[in-house]
């Protein structure tokens, strides 16, 4: 007999009776599953089987919980109401603070997981920006990846699904330098051995400073040969931090200066000033999240789940690492690129054109990646995509996912 367990979607599951949300153990099914025996294909009655799709979207997982069960699987993953899209599995990362006395757990998402390991095809590695707006928003944009390359999110810790403790010491937990060991963590439990890393906002940050400190690592213990990162994007990326928020103030200034005038014009026989500057301050913000954060009529679902889902603490938002600069790594760098050398990777720079982060945030990055002479520089490329701002994979999705497939199949080898 070939048994087929369905999903019933006329009810919901009812996973009381499963002591692991993980599908490895089959004979252990939901009461609503249907289950269908049959003695040969022949006889399969295809109208008796309800239409499925491919996404799994899960319930919000016990983080501890999360671990057991199914004892021989190393990546235990679990799955839940089916919905559309690319299959996805999940799983939790127990990363350490204050010299190992306290530990924490981060939820990592990844999507096309039976290609993980491909040769052919290595991984994207994705990092959300913020600090501390999970990785809801960047979900999209594996939607647009081939089926052949796995896609890795996670919400860095103290966001999203990453932020289960309340410690009256919790503002120890936070820096760059503890994001960077904590994204080396993941890329060890995950046992990657090559991968494309893709940095979105201060996740770009954070991506650079992962690639320079282990240039620095490599240098200074002359240790075994670490992961390979085939290439690095840096979506929407500041170099200089405080200049980003200082282009960010003006802009807004801009535009509630404009507001006032409009205000006023329109109703100056009834706005006085004070009013005038309180309808303004009222409707910048949303006039600045049109123009230069998110060019939509709407804000779209997964960034405003993500919004919803931030970390709350200090480290949370852009000034929270305002005093960041970027730094070539202290190390001497090879001209070509080799992942066994001392050489960074090819770079690939994307910005919208009305972003915020504008021509003058980004021009740090070419000092760093095209410090030598074209014949010998390192591969560098900029990308300005039009009509978008800071969320370009949500304002031109299908343009964005082709830089960046593009870029990762040119530098897969």
């Amino acid at each position: 007999y070939i048994s087929l367990f369905l999903y019933n979607e006329n009810t919901k599951q009812d996973r009381s009776r499963i002591p692991c949300n993980c599908p490895c153990d089959l004979t252990q099914k939901a009461s609503t599953d249907l289950q269908i025996k049959i003695s040969s294909l022949d006889n399969l009655d295809y109208k008796a089987i309800p239409t499925m799709s491919t996404e799994f979207e899960s319930k919000k997982p016990d983080v501890l919980g999360s671990r057991q069960g199914c004892s021989g699987h190393h990546h235990c993953s679990m799955f839940g109401d089916l919905r559309r899209g690319p299959l996805f599995k999940e799983d939790f990362v127990k990363v350490t603070r204050m010299h190992g006395s306290a530990s924490f757990y981060l939820y990592c998402r990844i999507y096309n997981p039976s290609k993980i390991h491909s040769c052919q095809s290595p991984p994207l590695l994705v990092l959300h920006g913020g600090p501390s707006l999970p990785s809801d928003y960047l979900y999209p944009l594996a939607h647009q990846m081939p089926t052949t390359r796995s896609v890795i999110f996670y919400d860095q810790l103290g966001c999203g699904k990453s932020k289960k403790f309340q410690l009256k010491e919790e503002h120890q937990l936070y820096s760059i330098k503890d994001s960077v060991e904590d994204l080396g963590k993941l890329i060890a439990y995950l046992g990657l051995a090559r991968f494309h890393l893709l940095g979105h906002s201060f996740g770009g940050i954070l991506a650079y400073e992962f690639i320079k400190n282990k240039l620095e690592e490599a240098q200074s213990l002359r240790s075994s040969k670490p992961p390979e990162c085939l290439s690095l994007i840096l979506a929407n990326a500041p170099c200089n931090m405080r200049m980003s928020l200082e282009e960010s103030a003006r802009l807004e200034k801009e535009l509630s200066t404009e507001l006032i005038k409009d205000i006023s014009r329109s109703d100056s026989d009834f706005v006085v000033a004070q009013d005038a500057n309180s309808a303004a301050s009222s409707r910048t913000k949303e006039l600045l999240r049109k123009r230069h954060e998110c060019r939509t009529r709407v804000m779209p679902e997964p960034l405003a789940n993500a919004i919803l889902n931030r970390g709350t603490t200090a480290w949370s938002g852009p000034g929270a690492v305002s005093h960041y600069v970027a730094s070539l790594p202290n190390v001497p760098l090879s001209s070509c690129f080799d992942p066994s050398r001392n050489s960074l990777p090819p770079v690939l720079l994307i910005r919208g054109e009305f972003d915020f982060i504008t021509e003058k945030c980004v021009a740090g990055w070419r000092k760093i990646f095209c410090q030598d002479p074209p014949p010998r520089r390192q591969a560098y490329r900029e990308e300005v995509m039009k009509n978008c701002s800071h969320y370009c994979h949500l304002e031109s999705e299908e343009a964005f996912a082709s830089l960046v497939n593009s870029h990762c199949f040119v530098n897969d080898y």
